[in-house]
């Protein structure tokens, strides 16, 4: 697995304007997808009957056969890796973030609320900024704040506090999974971006997502868990919306994005799918955004203005 240690804003070797707007527009579509992802996650976990490594096995599968085709198709044999440490690198980096993370969200989602559930997101950004920070990074108070605030900002578009206080209620294991989930995704952003920008966004994507699978197919018959396909219309419409909307899409998306977007912005987007939920929630479901929700949006918004300017 590549060691090298993340990085926060590094000046050098900046984009072109022309691929420093494309890296923003791939950050933004990765971050709508995810957006609508924890609704759809919700409802196949409580009303369908798959076992949680089948929904991300499947979700993987289905998934690998689109971002092959476009890689070989844009990319020829440069979509294989180059070598053995390439190789163990992107298995470790399927294992971690494509195999575990999805295997602990869908068993939270099967015990703790949708709201519970999309603390995922808001999660990163901190994991992202301690295992920089690990890892040598230097940061400023400006960085830290911009983090704690956009947190506390998630927190009310989420619904997880209120003017009654905090609802999350006591926490659960179900919890504790949401919040390893997470700490699997910023390794897979912080310890995969130099490997993702040296091989390319759909190469990467590809084999970490195929990894995924293949460490899913191999634990469950260990764990004595039956994988099997979708078995209704649900299952199958829910499967493949998280095959190709916040895997091919998304995945793709935040690996594009490495290559314009500074560790430290990249992250620190993580605090707008609850945004967008919300948003979605209104547009597609009928709900309100509540004062509290606007509160919060106004909050994670002005919380970006804190996060210090790269110089270049």
């Amino acid at each position: 697995m590549q060691t090298s240690s993340p990085a926060l804003p590094s000046p050098a070797a900046r984009p072109a304007r022309g691929g420093a707007v494309a890296a923003w527009l791939w950050a933004a579509a990765a971050i709508v997808c995810w957006g609508v992802m924890f609704p759809v996650g919700d409802l196949l976990m409580k009303e369908g009957a798959m076992q949680p490594s089948s929904v991300a096995a499947f979700r993987y599968l289905l998934a690998s056969p689109v971002l092959f085709a476009a890689g070989f198709a844009r990319h020829g044999r440069a979509m294989l890796p180059r070598g053995s440490r390439d190789w163990l690198a992107l298995a470790a980096l399927g294992l971690v973030g494509s195999a575990a993370m999805a295997q602990l969200l869908f068993v939270a989602q099967e015990s703790v609320a949708s709201v519970n559930a999309s603390l995922l997101e808001a999660y990163v950004p901190m994991q992202v900024l301690l295992l920089a920070m690990l890892g040598g990074a230097r940061t400023t108070w400006r960085h830290v704040a911009s983090v704690a605030v956009g947190f506390a900002g998630s927190l009310l578009v989420l619904r997880a506090i209120d003017g009654s206080g905090v609802r999350l209620g006591a926490l659960s294991r179900g919890d504790l999974l949401v919040f390893l989930s997470g700490l699997c995704w910023a390794v897979y952003t912080a310890w995969g971006r130099p490997l993702a920008r040296r091989m390319g966004a759909l190469p990467f994507t590809a084999w970490t997502v195929l990894f995924g699978a293949l460490w899913l197919l191999a634990y469950a018959p260990c764990a004595g868990i039956p994988v099997t396909p979708p078995a209704t219309a649900l299952e199958w419409r829910c499967t493949l919306f998280l095959a190709l909307v916040p895997t091919c899409v998304a995945f793709l998306g935040w690996n594009e994005a490495q290559k314009g977007v500074s560790l430290a912005r990249l992250s620190f987007l993580e605090y707008f799918p609850p945004l967008v939920a919300a948003i979605a929630g209104v547009l597609f479901f009928g709900e309100r955004i509540t004062a509290w929700q606007w509160l919060g949006i106004a909050v994670v918004i002005l919380s970006a203005r804190l996060l210090p300017r790269e110089k270049g």
